[in-house]
């Protein structure tokens, strides 16, 4: 791939600053299946790094309850359109900046609620959001080289669900991937070995 620009990815653990961390539920907290979500984000390059364009997450029941898109902080170097399926056009009006999302999932989730994707570390990287729970496809269904390896969820859609995702040009869709997801956990489920 060439470029005008050079792009990075790099985080420094040691400084977490804008991070954020899901709060402990109140004492009578019963979860349930309101509890579980499931979450994909997209990103773009700017001056600053790697930064959030746009999050979906779904319900259990594989409805969007959120999809919003999201006002990088830093001057856009890069759209990534290719595979964000983000535009120019697409942010011009948007206004919706990194800490409104954060205060929006912080009212969503708690510590307990569960939390399902595809690498979700790239995503809570892009979200500055730290959380414990969660159910992470592509460790449930693990590359056969090990890890670093991983499998590509277009890849586990195919041989586990039978279904073609990510074909459009314009780039991936966050709420089809969530969905995507559920529906691999589910199939888990259903045909794990005990």
């Amino acid at each position: 791939m060439y470029a005008n620009y050079h792009v990075s990815s790099f985080m420094d653990y040691d400084d977490l600053t804008g991070f954020v961390k899901t709060i402990e539920p109140a004492e009578d907290f019963q979860p349930s299946k309101k509890d579980v979500f499931a979450l994909d984000c997209e990103m773009c390059y700017t001056t600053g790094g790697l930064e959030l364009t746009r999050v979906t997450v779904v319900d259990i029941n594989e409805k969007t309850v959120y999809d919003t898109l999201v006002k990088p902080l830093n001057r856009v170097v890069d759209y990534n359109t290719r595979f964000s399926g983000i535009t120019e056009d697409m942010l011009r009006k948007t206004t919706t900046t990194l800490h409104n999302v954060q205060a929006v999932l912080l009212s969503m989730f708690n510590s307990e609620t569960i939390l399902i994707g595809h690498s979700l570390e790239s995503d809570f990287k892009a979200l500055k959001l730290i959380h414990d729970v969660v159910v992470d496809t592509s460790v449930l269904y693990p590359h056969k080289m090990g890890p670093p390896k991983k499998r590509a969820l277009k890849t586990l859609c195919i041989e586990n669900l039978k279904k073609i995702i990510q074909e459009n040009d314009a780039g991936h869709d966050s709420a089809e991937d969530s969905v995507v997801c559920i529906q691999l956990i589910k199939h888990y489920l259903r045909n794990r070995i005990l």
